[in-house]
């Protein structure tokens, strides 16, 4: 069972800040929690679009709202936003949002899931008319501060940056840098296949798998199972309850999870149960696609490997994501994944089935840094650094922020 510490009912508190530009002029910001009102939800989205409105592919309002609406441990109070006031009406200008998470750490010396809570920084955004005035450093400060009390819960903080801010964070914040292991390999579109239903035998019983989309919530308690034991109590990562299964996993991958089913019992549906083997989503970015989402159930390894999994689910997404399944043509497109789930392929001695492994080549990501506040609680960064005993750090995309 997931146990979250409780949050202290104690807002944090409101402060006016007088901001002197060179100009000789002062302006005067008020910072303060957003408000649990749609009104003030619907404003704040529609300044987070606003700045970002600059990319090739601009998130609209809704992707904040959902990203807000979703989380099961939302928080109005933990969005914490600058304010400015002229003709009468008050523009927010600056924003941070905290997110609650737990983190789990692999398992510990006693066999147990070591976790801990940790608050997340995202939403980071300032209206470019209000830029190099400090007010994201303010705010970031302001966010350490309320993370910092013992009210919270919070034991670390984690965000994920671009090289150009991993300065600024570290200066203003102590955060520093840990590297997730990543790799890229090309894909063998050859050796794919699109098939989505099938039969196999085993111990002279003839059986039968199929591959098709993630259902909820009637998938969820499997799903949230197997997480546990494919990334929660190997890796540190994000540790995922039933509900935010349902409400946020659910919202943020749509359509594109898919699972690879065993089907048990008679001919008759009826007496049929399915178990989960393996389920993935993938995600293209910059010319390739990134393993948004994936898990493999071990205890199927009898029946189907890890590697005919990866084979079976990438046929089927990538179809489903436009590609040309060439059956004739040994060119494929390239696969950004944990550089552990790799490994996990490797040892199957089944991974070359879609995999071009030869033509590896690793890619890892820096941008997840983290501080650390209770110098009594497991240390992420200490974790993955050891020489001896390190763990891997994978937080999948799907919960990013």
């Amino acid at each position: 069972m997931m146990i979250i510490p409780p949050m202290s009912t104690t807002e944090p508190p409101t402060s006016t800040h007088i901001i002197n530009l060179p100009t000789n002029e002062s302006l005067i910001y008020h910072l303060r929690s957003l408000a649990d009102s749609s009104i003030d939800i619907d404003k704040w989205t529609a300044f987070c679009s606003s700045v970002f409105s600059y990319k090739d592919n601009p998130p609209p309002p809704s992707y904040f709202a959902r990203h807000f609406y979703n989380d099961p441990r939302r928080d109005a109070a933990l969005v914490r936003v600058l304010v400015y006031d002229h003709d009468e009406d008050e523009e927010i200008v600056s924003s941070v949002r905290i997110f609650r998470r737990t983190l789990t750490l692999g398992r510990g010396s006693d066999a147990a899931v070591v976790s801990l809570e940790a608050g997340g920084i995202g939403e980071v955004c300032t209206s470019p008319d209000h830029q190099r005035r400090g007010l994201s450093k303010l705010l970031l400060n302001d966010a350490l501060k309320i993370m910092k009390d013992t009210g919270s819960g919070m034991s670390c903080s984690l965000l994920h940056a671009s090289p150009d801010f991993r300065p600024v964070y570290a200066k203003v914040g102590g955060y520093e840098c840990v590297t997730s292991f990543w790799s890229v390999v090309p894909v063998l579109s050859n050796k794919l296949t699109q098939e989505t239903r099938g039969q196999y035998q085993r111990n002279g019983e003839e059986l039968s798998w199929q591959v098709r989309q993630a259902m909820f919530p009637q998938d969820t308690p499997q799903l949230h199972r197997l997480h546990q034991k494919y990334s929660e109590e190997r890796f540190i990562t994000i540790q995922r309850s039933e509900q935010y299964w349902n409400d946020y996993v659910r919202e943020e991958l749509g359509d594109t999870l898919w699972v690879l089913t065993n089907i048990q019992g008679s001919s008759n549906k009826e007496d049929q149960s399915e178990m989960i083997v393996a389920w993935m989503s993938i995600r293209k970015r910059g010319g390739r696609y990134q393993l948004r989402e994936f898990g493999f159930d071990n205890s199927h390894s009898g029946t189907f490997s890890i590697g005919r999994a990866m084979r079976h689910l990438l046929g089927v997404t990538l179809n489903q994501a436009g590609e040309q399944i060439d059956p004739t043509s040994e060119s494929g497109v390239a696969l950004h994944l944990p550089t552990i789930v790799l490994s996990d392929i490797q040892e199957d001695g089944e991974g070359n089935l879609c995999l071009d492994l030869k033509n590896t080549v690793e890619e890892d990501d820096e941008g997840w840094m983290y501080v650390n506040f209770d110098e009594s609680k497991p240390n992420v960064l200490e974790m993955t650094r050891r020489e001896f005993g390190r763990i891997s750090h994978v937080i999948w995309p799907t919960d990013s922020f």
